[in-house]
């Protein structure tokens, strides 16, 4: 059984356009369906028995509506009155059943546990845990000891950092030419889910083919980051790597600490570090 996010997203075709709200309305509420494109991410993953939450896409959206459980993988339907219901004739149809929808729309930046923001793509998968605090079963739980307050502070601040370094990917100079890995099944390397360790950051790839495992500090101690980062690139070159491939690490900081620097001296071969810095400029009104 596995957890996937749909992205609803306003639909354009054959003279014909509909707002995100609506495809959502008409496919999962009146029909028990959902369309899968040719070539959307997971087409070949997904399986009767796994879940799905709906997420409507765009700037002023952002928000989960709904869930179900698959009752069919994505296939062609052939029949021409259930393909109606879909723009695109080509569109393969997943079946779904214990549709649920949400009274109020729940917006993604109210779950503050959960730093991730579903990929572009048309579907990401999405842990178990994630899956049951968005649908309410489970608490959204944030470390709230007064002695580490400050650590939150920067945590919630570089959340912001990350939606910048995505958006800005081919601006960013990372000191060499990377890219975004993209899995078989068209999963992106941005929070990249894994069912054992969890979420990468990003997972990009050199120009060589070797894997680069990055990740923000975002307020954490220095032996949990580099932690995180060493288990993160072990499962990478268990289930990733191919024969002659390698992977590294890099994490990006806000500024030099000297116990992560002792800690990096002896992984220097493995993991690397990088500073970032943020411009903060006022203006008389």
């Amino acid at each position: 059984m596995a957890y996937f996010v749909f992205h609803v997203a306003d639909l354009s075709a054959y003279g014909k356009s509909h707002k995100a709200i609506e495809v959502f309305n008409s496919l999962v509420r009146d029909n028990s369906a959902w369309g899968f494109g040719q070539h959307t991410a997971n087409r070949k993953a997904i399986k009767s028995g796994d879940y799905a939450l709906f997420y409507i896409t765009g700037y002023n959206n952002q928000n989960f509506v709904g869930a179900a459980r698959l009752k069919s993988g994505a296939y062609e339907n052939i029949d021409s009155g259930k393909q109606s219901i879909f723009l695109d004739p080509e569109t393969l149809r997943i079946d779904l059943e214990d549709v649920i929808i949400f009274d109020q729309p729940k917006p993604r930046k109210a779950f503050l546990s959960i730093d991730w923001r579903p990929a572009q793509g048309g579907s990401s998968k999405i842990s178990e845990r994630d899956f049951n605090v968005i649908m309410g079963s489970e608490p959204d739980k944030l470390i709230t000891d007064d002695a580490v307050a400050e650590e939150e502070m920067a945590y919630a601040l570089e959340k912001h950092l990350e939606d910048f370094i995505v958006e800005n990917w081919d601006k960013i100079d990372f000191g060499e030419k990377i890219s975004l890995f993209e899995d078989e099944n068209g999963n992106v390397g941005q929070q990249y889910y894994t069912e054992e360790v969890g979420y990468i950051y990003l997972l990009a790839k050199d120009k060589l083919g070797n894997f680069i495992v990055i990740e923000l500090k975002k307020g954490r101690r220095d032996d949990e980051v580099i932690g995180q980062v060493l288990r993160y690139m072990g499962w990478v070159r268990k289930n990733l790597c191919k024969k002659g491939e390698e992977v590294r690490g890099l994490i990006v900081v806000g500024q030099r600490d000297p116990k992560l620097q002792y800690a990096l001296k002896e992984i220097d071969n493995k993991v690397s570090a990088m500073v970032y810095q943020v411009n903060f400029k006022l203006n008389k009104y």
